[in-house]
């Protein structure tokens, strides 16, 4: 059985008491199960957090170890979770790292506020020995002997599932960090989405994830995996325009387990705004269009299918032509349409033509066009028309209300700029949603 054990490298073990717990004064017994080292809970080293509406989090460092089906493995962990136990909502969200950003679906794209104000836990885990993969390469003797080699590095998925069961086991220890934990989602971006979607392929995802969400993933179809019985749970992804969805669109054969979105005109790696700047991502200033509104929105919707069975809207997909070549609109952005070939609402600057957005790895826009050039009569009439298609973005379960307001507010910051053009011209402001200086 995997266990959780402390990560205490060398610069921090001598600072952190014996037996010291969370919300105990030190030198409190830990209550530890029995049942041999393996089912051990050792002292994480403890870094408190914050209050995230009104809930005070703490993260927790440790190093997670056991065997999974091939071999033995030593890996660092990290939990995120409310000080108290009892404030959880009863839900985890594991992150295998991606091995450059580390945790960046906790810290580029859901983020913390977003997670936490609800009572999330979040917990990343050590998965391969690639770069950040391992989560922290600093924690002293870490290592992975089964799973497989690639690049040189070791890799095993059944990591990633082995820690979210032990998450919610009695005898791993988890229980008083995290609380009862009867839900766990699995997502992860690009190259650490790929692990989930191997996990739904060899059915080890059952049992372990209830839902798992790929962010900007390519590859096989798990709708397959879900239709032949391999994996139990809902399978929910949030592509972009410039990620190869072709085995992904949703075929009709389990809308009972599964859905697919893709967001018109938006890159794989979109700007992450207000991410922290020391964040690898050099994409700052190349383009507003983002996924992140649409993920942010279908993450709870995923959510509450899985705690009520209410289905989130209908899978979308690029309309295209009989050469499965991508269908544009005049201002050359591609069309979106429902899983029956219905339109749908797209970001409210990509339905008023505001520029032709040019998605790939990082994207861009070009002929970006003024109020005049898109036919208002005045910057008061183009807000009004972006506040209709907003609406109408929102009223489709595309966007949350909080993220709408954000992208309503930002369309008037500048009159007689335009969302794009004070994107362009005015990013300081743009980012921080503050009125532009008299000019």
């Amino acid at each position: 059985m995997a266990a959780l054990t402390p990560a205490l490298p060398a610069s921090v073990a001598q600072a952190v008491p014996p037996d010291h717990h969370p919300g105990q004064a030190p030198g409190h017994a830990v209550s530890i199960p029995k049942g041999g080292a393996e089912d051990r809970l050792g002292d994480p080293v403890v870094t408190p957090l914050g209050s995230f509406g009104g809930i005070r989090y703490a993260q927790y460092d440790g190093v997670f170890e056991g065997e999974t089906s091939t071999g033995r493995f030593r890996v660092p962990y990290r939990i995120s979770a409310p000080a108290d136990p009892d404030r959880t909502n009863g839900t985890a969200v594991v992150e295998p790292p991606h091995f450059v950003v580390g945790l960046g679906a906790l810290n580029v794209y859901l983020r913390r506020d977003f997670l936490f104000r609800q009572g999330f836990v979040h917990a990343g885990v050590g998965w391969s020995t690639l770069g950040n993969r391992i989560l922290d390469p600093s924690v002293p003797g870490t290592f992975i002997e089964g799973g497989v080699e690639e690049d040189g590095a070791r890799v095993d998925d059944e990591i990633i599932t082995d820690f979210a069961r032990a998450l919610a086991s009695r005898s791993s220890g988890a229980r008083p960090l995290v609380g009862k934990l009867p839900r766990r989602y699995g997502t992860g971006f690009s190259d650490s989405s790929y692990p989930l979607l191997r996990l739904v392929h060899s059915g080890d995802a059952t049992g372990a994830l209830d839902l798992v969400l790929p962010i900007t993933t390519e590859g096989f179809d798990p709708q397959a995996d879900i239709a032949a019985g391999r994996y139990k749970g809902k399978v929910l992804i949030v592509n972009s325009e410039a990620d190869d969805s072709t085995n992904l669109t949703d075929r009709g054969i389990v809308t009972h387990r599964y859905r697919f979105y893709v967001v018109a005109g938006s890159p794989h790696i979109p700007d992450p705004l207000d991410a922290p700047l020391n964040v690898p991502f050099p994409v700052r200033g190349t383009t507003p269009a983002s996924f992140v509104p649409a993920l942010r929105a279908h993450f709870l919707q995923g959510h509450k299918w899985v705690r009520k069975g209410s289905p989130p809207p209908m899978s979308t997909q690029l309309r295209t032509a009989g050469d499965n070549t991508i269908v544009r609109d005049a201002n050359g952005n591609a069309i979106t349409e429902d899983r029956t070939g219905r339109l749908v609402p797209r970001l409210p600057f990509v339905e008023l033509g505001e520029a032709r957005f040019i998605t790939g790895f990082t994207g861009s826009y070009d002929n970006v066009r003024t109020v005049q050039r898109l036919s208002f009569s005045s910057h008061r009439a183009y807000a009004k028309a972006f506040e209709n298609k907003l609406r109408d973005y929102r009223k489709a379960g595309f966007i949350l209300p909080q993220d709408a307001r954000d992208m309503s507010r930002r369309a008037s910051l500048c009159p007689p700029s335009t969302f794009t053009e004070t994107y362009r011209d005015h990013y300081a402001e743009f980012v921080a949603i503050r009125p532009c200086t008299a000019r």
